[in-house]
């Protein structure tokens, strides 16, 4: 029997922990989160956000459950809104020292910076048929990007609308918006905990508003 020259077997022992390790180290809880607005404890509240629609909305409430061991519940069919949320990590990128053709080829992990993502998705209370009241909460080990999208449909053509906010700054959180694409009237008014001072701002793709900005960007 031929013996396995130890430089072999370091390659491979190399490749195997690398790929364990970044396995492990990419792994996130990346999935998207439902919550009800009226079932959020209060004192995670961090902005309240009225929204008056020029048009009713189409509600059709639905509840989804899933899971054996652990139930995963999910809502659809009526306004919600969508807050993302980062979270930076350490993961590896396997490195090549030497001719990468030849067995004397030696892997070796690379430390990098992986970036996850996840969300919650908050639906709203209903107040009456053009009225909802919607929370914006945190999410415990993540970090927010201080924006969030609010999410409907009027007779089935699905719209949305993005806001970036902060309690740093002050200015005026109670105003009026058309939607981008279908052109929907929304009036909008946010609260902040304790009836502080904060800022609301609409982000959208339309002449005047920086793209996308509430995903991307907080308010400065």
């Amino acid at each position: 029997m031929r013996p396995i020259p130890a430089v072999h077997c370091w390659r491979w022992l190399a490749l195997g922990c690398a790929a364990a390790l970044a396995g492990c180290a990419t792994h996130a809880d990346v999935y998207e989160r439902h919550v009800r607005a009226e079932d959020a404890n209060p004192a995670d509240v961090v902005l309240t956000l009225d929204v008056a629609f020029a048009q009713a909305p189409d509600y059709d409430p639905q509840t989804i459950e899933y899971g054996s061991k652990v139930k995963v519940v999910e809502y659809a069919g009526y306004p919600s809104i969508d807050v993302p949320f980062y979270q930076k990590g350490m993961g590896l990128d396997l490195g090549v020292l030497g001719d990468p053709r030849t067995l004397l080829a030696l892997p070796y992990p690379s430390p990098t910076t992986r970036t996850t993502s996840a969300q919650l998705k908050i639906f709203g209370e209903r107040l009456d048929a053009t009225h909802y009241r919607f929370v914006v909460l945190p999410r415990p080990g993540w970090t927010s990007t201080n924006s969030f999208q609010v999410e409907f449909a009027i007779n089935g053509r699905r719209e949305g609308m993005t806001f970036a906010y902060s309690t740093k700054t002050v200015c005026e959180s109670r105003f009026d918006v058309t939607t981008p694409t279908y052109g929907f009237g929304m009036s909008v008014a946010a609260g902040f905990p304790g009836g502080k001072p904060g800022c609301l701002k609409a982000c959208d793709a339309r002449p005047g508003y920086p793209g996308h900005c509430a995903f991307f960007s907080g308010v400065e």
